[in-house]
């Protein structure tokens, strides 16, 4: 892999790049497309891009690769930023699976430069703007995440709002208008070459299975600019909302307004579903959209009830048993260290955003599988060698172990049921396998 060192010399020789924060900007001066060529904001874009890797676009143009692409085409590449004549090239429409099997969602993949591009005008304008957003919204925030959301719907209710609007945009992503973004946010930008490029990406065209599809409304999802602009697309939603006084929050295009009556909720959620017809050109989408119990509710992959007390939705939890199961199976055999490496991976990321779920027999059950599904794998292992599987168990460190495994065979019930003897909760601590209920502890249980 390429040094760092190497890689930011593309634009800047000899002065040390330092990283110029977004705050000191003026992106209301006309000349603001000079400031997004500046040679330290373009080294950063790239080392951006170059660090997030990331597939190829329809240019076929790999983050390896576009080192060399800019050296040959730099001087041509800003000369056409800076005279306005720059044209994204068209995206490559991917299709990839939503969370809990929810069908599919299609990213446009753009070519490295257009993420390159994208970058250097986003560290220019997002600070800015990003000022002026509500407290209310966490989504694509910076210092804000997924759970702080969590944690002021659980606030809103222990304050005793027990019904809740919970509003989901139709396809929020691809239908966002675009004369209506261009409008909101040319009142920040008024360098018009930055706006005409802005608008050159949002009606980018997409090759999807060999066919050219064109843009007339919508974002895509992948892009660096595309979090920025929903967030300002819904942030006079979020201005009402406070006008009004209402306790709410907002993840994307997931709207939680938090009320103290089944009547309150219907009335501002039929309130804001007008609004957004009719001032946004926005749909909500009917099977999602309803006002309710708030324990009727899920939110960022939790339930909460009127006691505040959260639990991760069962589905969730079956993500996590389905991941278990597939690396844990017992028809393939593998370096157990990197299974036991893969395992604590998953289960730090899965226990470090579910670790506000107050239950803990959950989490004895996940583990006592886990260690079981492990335990049969070493079994069926030690089966498969034969009259070498005892000299095998006992290399891992399995010593309490008579088991002739010449004659089990493929016979794996005697062997089974020693397995708790044989591999011992020890073993599982020595070989530095991660308990998931631990794990989940050690980030922490503020929210019971």
């Amino acid at each position: 892999m390429q040094s760092t060192y190497s890689i930011v010399k593309i634009f800047h020789k000899e002065e040390q790049i330092t990283e110029k924060s977004a705050c000191q900007f003026d992106i209301a001066t006309p000349n603001l497309m000079e400031t997004i060529c500046e040679k330290n904001n373009l080294n950063t874009a790239y080392k951006k891009v170059f660090r997030n890797r990331g597939m190829p676009g329809i240019d076929n143009i790999s983050v390896d690769t576009m080192k060399d692409w800019l050296k040959d085409n730099k001087d041509e590449l800003i000369d056409s930023l800076l005279n306005g004549t720059y044209m994204p090239r068209p995206v490559k429409g991917v299709y990839v699976p939503k969370p809990r099997k929810m069908g599919t969602r299609c990213i446009g993949v753009l070519s490295v430069i257009d993420r390159f591009i994208q970058n250097a005008i986003f560290q220019v304008i997002c600070d800015p703007i990003e000022k002026i957003f509500s407290n209310h919204s966490y989504g694509f925030r910076k210092n804000k995440c997924a759970l702080d959301a969590l944690q002021m719907a659980r606030s809103y209710i222990l304050n005793g709002n027990k019904y809740v609007a919970d509003i989901d945009i139709e396809k929020f992503f691809d239908n966002i208008h675009h004369d209506k973004i261009m409008y909101k946010l040319s009142k920040f930008v008024h360098d018009k070459r930055v706006l005409k490029i802005i608008r050159r990406f949002l009606q980018t065209g997409m090759w999807r299975f060999d066919v050219y599809i064109e843009r007339t409304n919508g974002v895509y999802q992948g892009g660096s600019l595309s979090p920025l602009l929903s967030n300002l697309m819904l942030h006079e939603v979020d201005v009402l909302l406070e006008e009004r006084g209402h306790d709410f929050c907002r993840y994307a295009d997931d709207i939680k307004i938090y009320t103290k009556s089944q009547k309150a909720a219907n009335r501002v959620l039929q309130s804001i579903e007008k609004y957004l017809a009719q001032n946004l050109k926005l749909k909500y989408n009917k099977l999602k959209t309803k006002a309710c119990r708030v324990q009727d509710s899920e939110f960022l992959g939790y339930n909460i009830d009127e006691n505040g007390k959260v639990i991760a939705l069962q589905e969730n939890v079956d993500t996590l048993k389905y991941k278990i199961k597939k690396l844990t199976n017992r028809s393939i055999f593998r370096d157990l260290k990197l299974i036991i490496l893969e395992l604590n991976q998953v289960i730090v990321g899965w226990t470090s955003y579910f670790r506000y779920d107050y239950r803990q027999d959950i989490y004895r059950d996940l583990d006592a599988m886990l260690r079981r599904r492990i335990r049969a794998n070493i079994m069926r292992r030690a089966i498969v060698l034969r009259s070498d599987g005892l000299a095998w168990l006992k290399s891992i460190g399995c010593k309490d172990c008579n088991i002739d495994f010449n004659k089990i065979r493929w016979n794996c019930g005697l062997a089974t049921r020693k397995a708790n003897y044989i591999i011992r909760n020890e073993w599982f601590i020595k070989n530095k396998l991660r308990s998931i209920l631990q794990s989940k502890e050690e980030y922490g249980n503020g929210s019971r």
